[in-house]
């Protein structure tokens, strides 16, 4: 298993501090954000510019562990979720031409007036169209446990099974089912269910609230059992990427000004950096077995 960083976590870093941090706190990967303006706009991503890329990610002795991928396939209109197949498309071009295997996905949410099964119908068929697409990239996918619909592991199981391709697996983000409130027990269910379809994960630790509210802490000091988690997916067998994604300064994505540019905040970044290095201590000790 490889410790690393989700890129998105660090993203109000200009991307070149981003690679020196995470190789400095003990990284060996980085999940690459593809959010517009992020890194402080210093991350151009046009094919033009993807082999410095993939350079500088080497000369810091990382590896491009996954490309986040965004899409939505919960539109029951044709059109629109060709488009979303689409979208997802270029985010497997752009990981294929920077040499990584993996594309962390999306599936979408529930929608007014649309019901559940029609919605897990359509990210079903999104998801068999992308496989095509993903077989000629060499490429596998990685649905994310996020946001409501897809963050139930019998739902992310059922889609995955019903596309039944090997090209489309789970990114297993350990602390989004709480976030969506469901009690630690569920949690440690569904993080168990989904294991052996894992081949991404997204480390994160925190407590909620009286108040449903998620506070992210750095591993090691919230309510999840991180050390348990890992246990589990290396009895599975399990060899891919650890990244953590610490965002006890709030959602990354935030941090963009209405232009489009970071919005710079000292203590957040003090924060987030202070943060970052626990969780990969924390890290380094469970897989270390002290």
């Amino acid at each position: 298993m490889r410790p690393g960083v989700v890129g998105l976590s660090l993203s109000r870093f200009a991307f070149d501090e981003t690679l020196r941090l995470v190789r400095e706190i003990g990284g060996e990967c980085i999940e690459l954000c593809t959010v517009p303006g992020a890194h402080r706009g210093t991350l151009d991503l046009s094919p033009s510019n993807r082999l410095r890329v993939k350079e500088m990610v080497g000369e810091a002795g990382l590896q491009i562990s996954a490309v986040a991928g965004y899409n939505d396939f919960s539109f029951s209109d044709r059109a629109r979720l060709r488009d979303e197949v689409k979208r997802l498309r270029g985010y497997m071009e752009l990981a294929a031409s920077l040499g990584c295997p993996l594309v962390r996905a999306f599936g979408g949410d529930l929608r007014p007036n649309v019901e559940r099964e029609d919605v897990i119908d359509s990210i079903v068929r999104g998801f068999r169209e992308s496989v095509k697409w993903a077989n000629e990239y060499n490429i596998r996918l990685a649905l994310e446990n996020h946001r409501r619909l897809v963050n139930h592991a019998p739902s992310i199981a059922r889609i995955v099974e019903e596309v039944g391709s090997e090209r489309l697996r789970v990114t297993l983000d350990t602390g989004n089912f709480r976030w969506a409130g469901y009690s630690l027990k569920e949690v440690r269910r569904f993080l168990s269910m989904l294991v052996p379809y894992t081949v991404n994960v997204h480390l994160k630790d925190g407590v909620l609230g009286k108040d449903g509210t998620m506070q992210f802490l750095p591993l090691g000091e919230g309510e999840l059992d991180i050390a348990g988690i890992i246990a589990a997916l290396r009895r599975a067998g399990y060899s891919g990427p650890l990244c953590s994604e610490f965002e006890g300064a709030g959602d990354p994505k935030g941090v963009l000004g209405p232009d489009g540019t970071v919005v710079r905040d000292p203590a957040a970044e003090a924060l987030i950096r202070e943060g970052t290095r626990k969780s990969l201590a924390y890290l380094h000790t469970l897989l270390s077995g002290a």
